[in-house]
């Protein structure tokens, strides 16, 4: 590599010199406030006459007239844009030729075609909008840019530069002096030549601020191949996938996708173990591509873009814009925007690409995707009310490593049921009698918050006798009703019976206490007599229905929560040949309830992530605990036992020989656990251990544990 202090001015006037952004590089993103930091920095250079650095210039020539901009695209462009700003306000010929053949166009005879001609080329979508801007001027812009390029960056930022260099002339300054500055403007010039330009690129942005780890990915993809092979992988795959899922989704896309392809979310970053994230999606991705044996093979990298572009095309199905208008879209369109735009259950979209690819592939009918799609549905919506922990990345990787032994797809959507409800301890799903009795007994209001009590009553509406015109559930007049009010004024103290008066906090937030209507704020504190008049006249079954109560009270309120339940069971089906017999939610514990409470009792089983030990004392738990932590990340347990922030992890040596003493069991390596403990110091202990263990990984089975008393 080779590096010289230089200018903007001297870079950029470079004759006979193109600069080419690759395809590889983002799009020109610069926000307003870093277009008017440069303009005061060039400013401040102008009043006092001092240098200012600007910052290095990364670059590889592809030849003797193109340079590859791997680092600094950004200033390169605003530096553009304010030039361009500058050449349309000022009214002085010299200066507008000046800028027009240093900085826009190239000339000469080594010159031949209209590529080597303009000076600065951007990626593809920014260097359409680039090109009308050379062509034109602020007042001719407006009317021949579309809606969709007046959003771009270059033309935004452009106003930018032509609104504060038209305050600068009105307040005395002088377009001449902001050219005569630009020499003042400092770089670094840094040349690659053998280098890795990815390592370089790499090490330029390891301060993660600039770049998403998408860009950097895309960037690692493509910067190793020829510019001709660079440009055909970013148009005929990346460039898709952009279109398919959105900018602003690659990130969450490139996530699921690699949850979908491995069948897992778990990676080994520097010998430790955790779960896919956004924030470590460039190492998980660039070990993925690698275990393809895909690095500078052209064929094998096409062919995992390929594979990424067929599957953005499925992935489009998962996003949905923030005014959609749900009666337009297909069934299986709307089912998917219910579980995902409004039951909120995105961990779910690596399964979601699973069964949609087999369905592609025409291994699965439509029937049985839409059977799949309802089972999904119907056990994270029960376990969003149960409060069980539902489909995660973790959860989707085992369930598809299930589904992958399959041969026969005919009898799919039974093997997909069994392999959905194979988990246990914190991973089974709620079984009927819990789901109804979560339903009944919860603050509903509390536990699904207003969006999600909201699609527990529309779905119940979607699916009463006479559903037909109702609105839709992203209709503005659409709101929650609570029959007996929020806050009871006399009339509803007088109307109430003592008991109900009682227990007003638990009633008032009960289903039997919820409904639907498009008039919630004439209703107000309305006596129940008044409201029962305007329940006769709602667009809604079960809330028309209310009218056909005499009274209201918490009988009345008891028992229309347990007809509401009763209607659920059937909205959200689990068929009893997949319900397993297991201890009841309210008699499991976790790492988070008062251990004081367990003193003389014993346990029964000790749930761990998607497995159940069955335990009948307490010395038995921290040996499980413990091995489960070293299989996940042994490096990282040995830190917690070293550490000596632990004192019931010991290490056995010279002076400490704990082989052959009573309480204490062997793990690994020399390390023992103390065993010989009380309930409520297994668990303390325990916790610590857990909490540490997942604060050093990323992981979370301080959230995964539970356990059953006898």
């Amino acid at each position: 590599m080779q590096a010289h202090n230089s200018n903007i001015e001297e870079f950029l006037s470079a004759q006979r010199t193109v600069f080419v952004v690759p395809v590889y590089q983002r799009n020109y993103d610069w926000k307003e406030a870093n277009c008017r930091q440069l303009f005061q920095d060039i400013c401040h250079v102008v009043e006092t006459g001092n240098e200012h650095f600007l910052g290095t210039i990364c670059f590889k020539d592809f030849s003797s007239h193109e340079r590859s901009i791997i680092d600094g695209q950004q200033r390169l462009t605003s530096m553009t844009l304010m030039l361009k700003a500058m050449y349309d306000l000022s009214d002085d010929d010299n200066i507008r030729e000046e800028i027009e053949e240093s900085y826009f166009f190239n000339k000469g005879h080594s010159i031949d075609t209209e590529y080597l001609k303009i000076k600065l080329h951007l990626n593809k979508r920014d260097d359409a909008v680039y090109h009308i801007l050379l062509e034109n001027n602020a007042d001719t812009l407006e009317t021949i840019l579309s809606a969709k390029q007046k959003e771009s960056k270059v033309y935004t930022n452009y106003q930018v530069f032509n609104d504060l260099i038209l305050e600068y002339i009105n307040q005395g300054g002088s377009i001449g002096a902001i050219l005569d500055a630009l020499c003042r403007l400092t770089i670094v010039e840094l040349e690659v030549q053998s280098e890795n330009p990815q390592e370089i690129f790499e090490s330029l942005n390891s301060t993660g601020l600039d770049l998403t780890h998408v860009d950097l990915l895309r960037n690692y993809f493509l910067m190793q191949f020829s510019h001709q092979q660079q440009t055909d992988l970013y148009d005929l795959y990346w460039n898709k996938v952009e279109e398919n899922v959105g900018v602003d989704n690659m990130q969450q896309f490139f996530v699921d996708y690699l949850v979908f392809r491995k069948r897992s979310d778990a990676i080994s970053i520097n010998g430790r173990r955790a779960h896919i994230t956004d924030k470590n999606l460039y190492t998980a991705f660039k070990d993925y591509y690698m275990s393809l044996h895909a690095e500078t093979d052209y064929e094998k990298t096409r062919q995992c873009f390929e594979d990424l572009r067929l599957c953005s095309a499925i992935y489009r199905n998962f996003i949905f814009a923030s005014d959609v208008v749900i009666e337009k879209e297909t069934p299986i369109r709307q089912k998917l925007y219910y579980i995902l735009g409004v039951n909120d259950t995105g961990k779910s979209r690596s399964l979601l690409l699973y069964i949609f690819h087999l369905y592609q592939e025409k291994k699965i009918t439509s029937d049985i995707l839409n059977d799949c799609l309802e089972a999904i549905s119907s056990i994270t919506f029960r376990a969003k009310v149960c409060k069980a922990k539902g489909i995660t990345n973790q959860f989707a990787g085992n369930v598809m490593i299930r589904l992958d032994s399959i041969k026969d797809y005919s009898d799919f959507t039974n093997k997909f049921w069994e392999a959905l409800t194979a988990g246990k301890g914190s991973f089974a799903f709620p079984t009927d009698e819990e789901f109804r009795q979560a339903l009944v007994q919860k603050d509903i209001y509390q536990t699904l918050r207003s969006k999600g009590t909201k699609y527990l009553l529309y779905m119940l509406e979607m699916h009463s006798p006479f559903h037909k015109g109702i609105p839709s559930i992203n209709d503005s007049t659409l709101s929650i009703e609570h029959v007996m009010p929020q806050t009871i004024n006399d009339d509803w103290e007088k109307a109430l019976n003592q008991e109900t008066l009682d227990n007003y906090d638990y009633l008032v937030t009960r289903i039997g206490n919820l409904a639907l209507t498009n008039y919630n704020s004439e209703m107000s504190n309305k006596s129940f007599p008044e409201k029962r008049k305007m329940y006769e006249q709602a667009n809604f079954y079960y809330t028309r229905k209310l009218s056909e109560f005499k009274q209201w009270s918490g009988y009345e309120i008891n028992k229309r929560s347990e007809q509401m339940a009763d209607v659920a069971l059937k909205v959200w089906p689990f068929p009893s040949q997949y319900q397993k017999v297991r201890p009841q939610m309210n008699a499991l514990h976790t790492l988070d309830d008062d251990f004081t409470q367990f003193a003389y009792t014993k346990p029964r089983a000790l749930y761990i992530q998607d497995e159940e030990y069955s335990v009948g004392t307490w010395a038995e738990f921290l040996p499980i605990v413990c091995r489960n932590l070293i299989e996940d990340d042994k490096e990282a347990f040995l830190e917690i036992v070293h550490d000596g922030s632990i004192g019931s992890l010991v290490v056995s040596d010279d002076q400490n020989d704990y082989s052959n003493q009573r309480g204490f069991e062997h793990l690994v390596d020399g390390v023992y656990v103390s065993t010989a403990k009380s309930s409520y110091g297994t668990l303390s202990v325990m916790e610590k251990i857990v909490r540490s263990f997942d604060e050093k990984t990323g992981n979370d089975y301080s959230g995964n544990i539970m356990f059953l008393l006898q």
